[in-house]
């Protein structure tokens, strides 16, 4: 959406409802979960510019995907396993692998972790 005229720029198709939209200013990406459906398990990762999906990311086949937050300086993105038998995921913001995995019961991305 244009914010200064409330126009659709462009439309994206993704795998289904989401629920979080992240980015940080140092991103050139934004990152969209799916959250709800059969295909809860995926994250879309929209490049800024292009508004075109560059990735779709399946971190652990089945289980729910989301809540994308971003270390101070924007160069890890840390995403939600929300399950019982969840984790914390970190990503290279940049090169969008994964740097480290940190198990945890029904984790929520809300503070922020020191990624040694």
């Amino acid at each position: 959406m244009d914010t200064q005229n409330w126009k659709t720029i462009k439309k994206i198709d993704t795998k289904g409802p989401g629920f979080f939209m992240r980015s940080h200013e140092n991103s050139r990406y934004a990152w969209v979960d799916v959250f709800v459906g059969p295909d809860k398990d995926v994250m879309h990762v929209i490049d800024k510019a292009t508004l075109e999906i560059v990735k779709t990311l399946k971190p652990e086949p089945g289980k729910t995907s989301g809540h994308i937050e971003f270390t101070k300086d924007g160069r890890y993105a840390l995403l939600s396993i929300w399950e019982m038998d969840g984790a914390i995921i970190v990503y290279d913001a940049e090169t969008l692998e994964e740097v480290k995995r940190l198990p945890m019961k029904n984790p929520s991305v809300n503070t922020m972790f020191t990624i040694k």
